[in-house]
Parts: structure tokens; sequence; C-alpha cells
């Protein structure tokens, strides 16, 4: 009988196989076309991360393969930036996953706000989409970040849906993006998800993070909260893969509830209360408060 290799390894490298091989467009960043062409490089140079190879990963520690594990996470190791990478398996679809995924404020506590400007199909049945993202800052001593990125969603040939992003600069090209006062902005170095359907149901994930906050715009004290690739896995890769097993568990009935109790107004609950905690209590109360919303 036949049979699909779903490893994390096998599933990446045959997506960087396909993105390798797709022909580049004349680049002119300031039409689709243009914009197409920085996708598939973002495309690319995310596959190349998801694989290992231009990121030295090391495996977080507590966090081992098990019956209870949520996937295989690993941070960056001297590289620009800092970075993580989750892999997992959830019983979901991959169109499921991936408009989860999309709902950044739905799972990414530190979100303010997210508005896409704007949308562009491509010829390839996948969508460009550019984004500008503000984000709150961990403590009132330092000025909140704010993102301007391209998005680019896209199918591969093997089935797998991939969703890859990364910051529009002078060095990439593009249209600029709004300039909010009291804002630094950073830079999301290229990232993303490969989703890829399960024989049987479900999909493997595969999440890749990288960011560049701007520490040194920060006092010296301050700036292991932007240098340490282990705080981006907990705020994003850890977070984005835990809630898509907690919906996937929803859904298919694996968690009860009480009379009355409805999981998506408690998951709405927990946002509304960790964002106020955010905005205005000491960081030592934020993490007391996060972990008991953990708990929700």
């Amino acid at each position: 009988a036949a049979t699909t290799d779903t490893s994390c390894e096998s599933v990446v490298t045959s997506g960087q196989q396909q993105a390798l091989a797709a022909p580049r467009p004349q680049r002119d960043a300031n039409n689709p076309a243009g914009l197409l062409a920085i996708g598939e490089e973002t495309l690319t140079a995310f596959l190349s991360k998801a694989t290992g190879t231009a990121v030295e990963w090391v495996q977080m520690m507590g966090m081992k393969p098990g019956p209870d594990s949520i996937g295989i996470i690993a941070v960056s190791h001297n590289c620009i930036g800092v970075a993580a990478r989750a892999c997992g398996l959830v019983s979901l679809e991959p169109t499921k996953v991936a408009e989860i995924l999309k709902d950044r404020p739905s799972w990414y506590r530190d979100c303010r706000c997210v508005d896409i400007l704007h949308v562009f199909p491509t010829g390839n049945g996948g969508t460009i989409e550019l984004i500008y993202m503000q984000t709150y800052a961990p403590t009132t001593l330092a000025a909140p970040r704010d993102f301007w990125t391209l998005r680019y969603t896209c199918g591969l040939d093997d089935g797998s849906l991939v969703i890859c992003e990364r910051s529009l600069t002078q060095s990439t090209g593009g249209p600029s993006g709004p300039n909010t006062p009291g804002f630094i902005r950073a830079e999301v170095l290229p990232s993303g998800y490969l989703i890829r359907p399960c024989e049987g149901g479900g999909s493997m994930i595969h999440i890749v993070d990288h960011v560049d906050l701007d520490a040194w715009s920060v006092p010296e004290v301050l700036r292991p909260l932007y240098e340490s690739p282990k705080i981006v896995a907990q705020k994003m890769t850890i977070a984005a893969l835990r809630h898509i097993r907690q919906i996937a568990h929803e859904s298919s009935g694996e968690i009860p509830y009480g009379a009355g109790r409805q999981p998506a107004v408690l998951r709405t609950f927990s946002q509304r209360l960790s964002r106020s905690v955010t905005l205005e209590w000491p960081c030592g109360f934020q993490a007391i408060i996060c972990i008991c919303l953990q708990c929700l």
C-alpha cells in the first residue's frame, strides 16, 4: 500500500524544491507582478529556514515530544534578529488552519491591531496582502512596535498550503506603509506557515517566526525582552500552535464544558482580559495573569 511521508523535514523539503523551481518574473515592486516576485522570494526564504539550512536551530528545553506535547519547538542561535519554529499535527483541515492563523489577534496577545490595506489576486491562484500591524510593548519604558509587511498565500503542487510573510523595506522594494507617531518600525524577516493535509484527515503545520525588534532602541536593561528567541517562541509560535490545537479539541468534543459555557465566548473573554492587562498592569502582574489565562 502506498504511504505518505508526513515528517516535518520531508514536508518542507518537497515544498522548497517546488519553490526553487518556480520562474521569477521581472521585478518591479510597484505593481502586482513585482509584489508577486517579492512573495516568491519570501516563500523560498521561508522554506529554507523551515528545513533548517538557513538558520541554526536549537530545540527548546522542556518541549520534548510526547503524548501531551503540542509539537516540536526550536529557537534560533546566532542569527540576525530572533526566530522560533514549530512542527505539529492537528485534527483540522488546511483551509481551517489557514483561517485561524491569519486571524492573528485571536491568538497573539501582544497584537494591538491588524489592517489589511491591499489585496491582490495572483495568477497562480494565490493572494498578496499588504498588512499594517501594531503590537503592544512589554513595558511602558519602551515604545511599541509596528510592522509593514507583505503576506503571500499560495498552494504547492503536493496539496500543501503556504502562508509566508516579510516586511517591505527599502532593500525589498514595494510601496511604503503607514507611519504612526509613537511607534518604532520593527521587521518581519521571511516567516510563515506550511500546512499539509494528512491522510485520513487533519494537517501537519510547520511554523517559522523570525523578527528583528530593533533591540538597540531600548534601554540596555530591557534588551533581553527583545533579543530572546524563547520569548518569540512563547508569545507567537507556541501560542499559535496551542490556539489551533485548542480549537481542534473543541471541534472534536474532546474538551467537556459545563452547561451554558461556550468555548468561543471563553476565548473572547480571555483575549479581552489579556489586552486590558497588557495596557494597564505592570509587567510582573502581566506574567501572573497570563499564566492564569492559560487555565481558561
